[in-house]
């Protein structure tokens, strides 16, 4: 599977326009980490369609060396944070969210580690023919926790649209593992998450109904 700057863009756009229509839908306080989703990967995507130009010698190196670090630190510091908390936020059920909570303090953890490690180690990006490789001091152990964190909070929650946007997650996952060499995997799969996420605009605006309900019957009642 082959990607480029234009592929980045688009997503980037289509992204953009999403958290455009989710921000204009009636969101509670408990979900607006959640609602952050679709700008953060707007701004990821639009992040690596500049390294796309810089790979291909459009733009210099000093956009490079902005945005490889803001692209990782989104890809490997903020997601196994976020989610879990995004998720956590938006849990109704206890048992549930302690299952949640678990991830936040595993997240919490990757999230640290890969921090230390993009300040100790340089961070480069490289193009193969149809993908980018970031160079970032990741240790395999990481790796499994990393997938927990990021995938098992929406898969617990109970919220049955989260709980299918958790399963694409998951088998999007799968798909850039068998798609995507172990160096391009990290880029593969966050434009496939990326993606996803525009889906998260059907979740708010499904649980934008009742409002909607609640307060057309409030007014009735008014009259």
């Amino acid at each position: 599977m082959c990607f480029s700057a234009e592929a980045s863009f688009a997503a980037s756009g289509v992204l953009a326009a999403t958290s455009v229509a989710v921000v204009r839908l009636p969101i509670d306080r408990h979900s607006r980490p959640l609602s952050l989703f679709p700008a953060i990967f707007a701004a990821h995507q639009f992040i690596e369609g500049v390294l796309w130009l810089n790979q291909d010698g459009v733009l210099p190196d000093t956009f490079k060396a902005v945005a490889v670090p803001a692209y990782a630190l989104i890809a490997y510091v903020l997601w196994p944070v976020l989610v879990p908390f995004a998720a956590y936020m938006t849990e109704p059920e206890h048992r549930r969210r302690l299952i949640i909570l678990v991830c936040q303090v595993i997240g919490l953890g990757v999230g640290l580690s890969l921090a230390l490690g993009l300040l100790q180690g340089p961070v480069d990006v490289s193009a193969t023919c149809c993908s980018l490789v970031y160079h970032v001091n990741a240790p395999d152990l990481l790796l499994a926790p990393y997938l927990v964190a990021v995938s098992i909070p929406f898969l617990a929650s109970s919220r049955r649209s989260l709980m299918l946007f958790g399963v694409g997650i998951t088998v999007s996952c799968a798909v850039a593992a068998f798609t995507a060499s172990a160096a391009t995997f990290p880029s593969v799969w966050c434009f496939f998450a990326a993606i996803l996420s525009a889906g998260l605009y059907l979740h708010f605006r499904m649980a934008a109904r009742p409002s909607a309900s609640m307060l057309t019957s409030m007014r009735a009642l008014h009259c």
